[in-house]
Formats: structure tokens, C-alpha cells, sequence
């Protein structure tokens, strides 16, 4: 268990209701029975076997660090390089393969995730195309190499509390040896398969299948197979001395020389690679200038309509689906405000009683936002103290938060500042609305020229309570991702917003999903029509009579 994965495929998930009659059940019964396998060992149990095998869950939780490296051998063409994996609790790894002139990279810092394959093409698909260098994961492909993390640190120590799912596929041969093969879910749509040597109770093989997230690949997307033997013990630890890796068509093959625990590691061992050739500006005064430019923005985006499909999925406390709405809007901007106006519901159309319905409610709450902004347009009072909330909630961000590791990188085709950032250790938060901030970690990627986000992933590191805990929490790891698109190269508009969040409200637990995908933005115009509607630029948008 001793090297990261590509990320697993998103699968759509829907909830199967059979209804059997007491007649047909006792048979069906008995059918179930007969197909269904039987294993004497549960998961849980081969696992607690591993872990004690590996040298116990106390001494796995008191690794820190580990330092592993070794030569290695790519056995189709005889060439030789270096292997190394660093780890650092609690999620933070560094993996590389060095084979002149090829690098393969990954790496997980605790805020983003970054890659390189100088070998390979696959970057050509990539969000951030950088030709051979490092790039920044998003998506999927970042939210598995942070499980990942998770994974290489926890060593299955404890995988009820790390809430990873286990579930036994069956028993198989490998190399002679009978394994006991294990789904292991390490989040949602993550998982790898991990096969369990049956009489040393080790493991044997790990299996990760590449795959892509919401379309987007990481620059070293590939199916990958480990093997691992010759187990020794490093400070009464078990760790394989020999691994084998089919990767992309290769074979190859790793001989460990050194594993070295709890040694002293720098964080900026896993940080993504500084270019001192090119100067970055200071992260805060940019934040600051993108604050500034929010003005313009909004009279640009105000111009423009387009299309919105919004998915929400509804989970049970198993994590099963209980529900899926899919519906379609036009939307319309009003001073930095979105305004939506439903047309179709599971893709069918609103009947005429539906759509009157509808048109009404959105004709009065687009009349009504109108109104809001030309009162706040022609009150230079009211205009000033909204301009000293915007402000004083950006100091606010500013304070609370740490911004590290910034670097220059190519997205969609656009030259981009992206940075991480994290809880300020040397900040105490002094009201509540600070200490939630102060629990947000994520990435951004920033247009230097047009002074805008181009895209935002932010989860929570830690619980966040409303009102003690006793009304409400959002569950740590709850995450949101926000992405945009360049429109007529002149402005930045949404193009892809998600939210996964786990929640309690009172003593009920709550789990929803939430995706929008924008498109087909035109600008207003009378004889643009966009759904039902005909938005006609600085009036209210009135849907035509049916």
C-alpha cells in the first residue's frame, strides 16, 4: 500500500426499487441463496489481519512521515531510474519516477493537487495545457489523489473512523498464492481493489483503473497494477522491498533501498515547482484588485443570458440515492444577481397552467430585483455601505486565511495565476462568521489580465456548527467548485458550478449533490430568444402570451 492512484470513474447513481409478492419470495429466496458466495472471512476482519500483520494500528498511527526510495527498471528496454514516495500526515504525499529524460509525477500538498508525465500526450486534454510541465489537478482528478493521500498516510489503521467502505469481491489466485480481493471506496466514486495475501495476511496487489471526472483527465491518467513482496521490517514495520508496476504499456521494476520513518520532511517537498524565472504578483493585492473589478464585471454579465441544467441528488444515511431532479432555466443577471426561470422539469416541459405559474413568479422577482438596484444606483449612502460590506468581507478573507504556493500555469487556453490557500495559524477568529472562513482550504486560478476568477475549488476542513451544533453542521469535507468560461474574450461567466454537502440539521443527517452546467450564452437582444422568454436588455424579460 505504498503508491497513489488515478481517480476513479464517476458513476450516475439511481435508486432500484423491486417489489416481489409473498408468493414469489420464499423462491426467489432460495435462488439468491444458492448464487450468492459465501466467504468466512468478513472484510473488516481480513483487514484488521493486515493491519496487525503490518506491525499493529498503534505503531501505523505514530508514522508521521516515511521516506521510501529505490532503482528501478523499465523491463521492456532495460533502462534504469529512480523511484521515490514521500509521506506526510495527515494527507500530504510525493511520488516520482525518474528515467532519463522522462519524469512521471504525483503529488497531493493537503490544499491541491499536481502532476507531470513528460512522456506523455495525455495532457493535450487537460484544463491547464502546459505543454511537458507541472500542471494543477482539478475535478475528480485532484479530489482522488487527496483520498489517495488519506490512504497512503492512514495505512488502513483505522478505516471505520477514515469512513472508508470495504467490501469483499472475492477470493482469487496470484501468483500462486490464494488472495483475498477487496473494494476498497476510499470517497465517493474513488476506489481501488487491494488483494490480501490469505496466509500472511498482507498485501499482494492493488489495482487502480484510470478514469476521468466530469470530463477531465490528470496529465497521468493511466490504468495501474502494483505488486508487492520481499516484506521486511523497518522500525517494527512491514514494508515490501520489491515492487512491480504495469503502467501504460510498461513493466516496471522497483528495488527499495531505503525506507526511512519519521524523519524530518518539508512541506515544500510536496508544493507545486517554482519558475523563478518568471515573478508573480503579491497574491493579497490581486485578490484585492479582483474585488475591485466585480463593478465592471457585473455590468458585462448583465448583458448576457444562457441556458442552465441543474442536477440535485438526494442521499439516505447509507449514502443511497433517494432521489434525482434534473430541470432546464434561462437565466438572467441583474446587478451581479442570477435570476433563473425554469422550462423544463425532468426533461419535460412545463404544461401551460405550469408555465403561467412560472412566468409570473420570475416576471416578479426580475421586477423586483430591477427595483433593488435602481433604489441602491440612486442612494450614494446605501451605494457606499453595500462597497463597505464587499469590502470589509474580503478583508475579512484576507485575515482569516493563508495564501501559499503560487505559480504560473495555462487553463482553457488562458494564462492563469493559481495559488492555494488555507487557515492563517498566527489568526484567531473573532466572531463566528471568521471562524467558518478560517475552515475553508482550497485552490484558485485567477486571469492576471482580466482580473477574475476563471475557477474555485474550496471544501471544509473541519466541522463548521450553527448555533453550538445543536441546529445545524455542515460535515467536514463538504466542497464546492466553481468554474468559468471566457465569452467573446471579454468577460468571465459561469460555466460549471458543484457542490457535494454532507449536513445535519437538528438530529436529521442530510446528504446532497448539486451540479450546473451553463451554456449558450448570447447577448440581449430583442430578436434573441432564449427559451420562452425574450429578455430585452434593461427591461424586464416577458414571456410571450401562449
Amino acid at each position: 500500500m505504498i503508491h497513489p492512484s488515478s481517480d476513479r470513474s464517476r458513476t450516475n447513481l439511481a435508486q432500484l426499487v423491486v417489489r416481489i409478492s409473498a408468493s414469489a419470495g420464499w423462491t426467489l429466496g432460495l435462488i439468491t441463496a444458492a448464487l450468492t458466495p459465501s466467504f468466512a472471512q468478513s472484510p473488516q476482519k481480513i483487514v484488521d489481519e493486515y493491519v496487525h500483520a503490518e506491525g499493529g494500528a498503534k505503531a501505523l498511527a505514530k508514522i508521521q512521515t516515511a521516506t521510501i526510495t529505490g532503482s528501478l527498471t523499465d523491463d521492456a528496454t532495460g533502462k534504469s531510474g529512480s523511484y521515490s514516495l514521500i509521506t506526510k500526515a495527515p494527507n500530504k504525499f510525493y511520488s516520482e519516477i525518474i528515467i532519463e529524460p522522462n519524469r512521471f509525477i504525483e503529488s497531493y500538498n493537503g490544499k491541491s493537487a499536481w502532476g507531470q508525465d513528460t512522456a506523455s500526450d495525455s495532457q493535450v486534454n487537460s484544463p491547464a495545457k502546459t505543454g511537458n510541465g507541472p500542471q494543477t489537478l482539478t475535478g475528480g482528478a485532484a479530489a482522488g489523489w487527496e483520498a489517495t493521500g488519506k490512504y497512503l498516510n492512514e495505512r488502513l489503521a483505522d478505516a471505520k473512523k477514515s469512513k472508508f467502505g470495504l467490501q469483499l469481491v472475492g477470493v482469487e489466485n496470484i501468483g500462486g498464492r490464494k488472495t483475498y480481493h477487496i473494494e476498497i471506496s476510499l470517497a465517493p466514486h474513488i476506489a481501488r481493489e487491494v488483494f490480501f495475501d490469505a496466509q500472511n495476511h498482507l498485501i499482494v496487489r492493488e489495482t487502480i483503473t484510470a478514469a476521468t471526472h466530469d470530463g477531465e483527465s490528470s496529465p497521468t491518467s493511466n490504468s495501474e497494477e502494483f505488486d508487492y513482496g520481499d516484506y521486511r521490517p523497518v522500525n517494527g514495520i512491514a514494508f515490501p522491498y520489491r515492487i512491480t508496476i504495469h503502467r501504460g504499456g510498461h513493466l516496471y521494476t522497483i528495488s527499495v533501498a531505503r525506507i526511512e520513518l519519521n524523519a524530518p520532511v518539508s512541506d515544500a517537498v510536496f508544493d507545486f515547482p517554482k519558475d523563478a524565472t518568471r515573478p508573480l504578483p503579491d497574491i493579497k493585492s490581486l485578490l484585492l484588485d479582483v474585488a475591485r473589478n466585480q463593478k465592471a464585471i457585473e455590468e458585462l454579465q448583465k448583458q448576457y443570458t444562457c441556458h442552465l441544467v441543474s442536477e440535485e441528488e438526494k442521499f439516505d444515511s447509507k449514502g443511497q440515492a433517494t432521489s434525482r431532479t434534473v430541470k432546464e432555466y434561462d437565466v438572467f443577471n441583474c446587478g451581479g444577481d442570477e435570476i433563473r426561470h425554469l422550462v423544463k422539469n425532468d426533461s419535460k416541459p412545463l404544461t401551460p397552467e405550469e408555465q403561467q405559474k412560472e412566468d409570473d413568479r420570475f416576471n416578479k422577482e426580475f421586477s423586483e430585483m430591477q427595483k433593488k438596484h435602481a433604489e441602491l444606483a440612486n442612494d450614494p449612502k446605501k451605494q457606499e455601505k453595500e462597497d463597505e460590506d464587499q469590502q470589509t468581507q474580503i478583508s475579512d478573507f484576507l485575515r482569516v486565511e493563508s495564501f501559499t504556493n503560487p505559480r504560473r500555469e495555462r487553463f482553457r487556453g488562458q494564462d492563469v495565476i493559481v495559488f492555494d490557500f488555507g487557515a492563517n495559524p498566527d489568526y484567531k477568529p473573532r466572531n463566528r462568521a471568521e471562524s467558518i472562513v478560517q475552515k475553508l482550504v482550497g485552490v484558485v486560478w485567477i486571469d492576471e489580465k482580466a482580473h477574475d476568477v476563471a475557477r474555485l475549488e474550496a471544501r471544509f476542513s473541519d466541522t463548521v456548527k450553527i448555533g453550538g451544533g445543536l441546529l445545524a453542521s455542515l460535515d467536514k469535507g463538504t466542497n464546492l467548485v466553481l468554474e468559468q468560461t471566457k465569452i467573446n474574450d471579454e468577460v468571465w461567466l459561469p460555466s460549471y458550478a458543484e457542490v457535494h454537502a454532507a449536513a445535519r440539521v437538528v438530529f436529521i443527517k442530510v446528504r446532497e449533490n448539486e451540479i450546473d452546467r451553463y451554456s449558450d450564452y448570447k447577448k440581449f437582444r430583442v430578436e434573441t430568444k432564449i427559451g420562452p422568454s425574450t429578455p430585452v436588455q434593461d427591461a424586464a424579460p416577458r414571456p410571450p402570451t401562449p
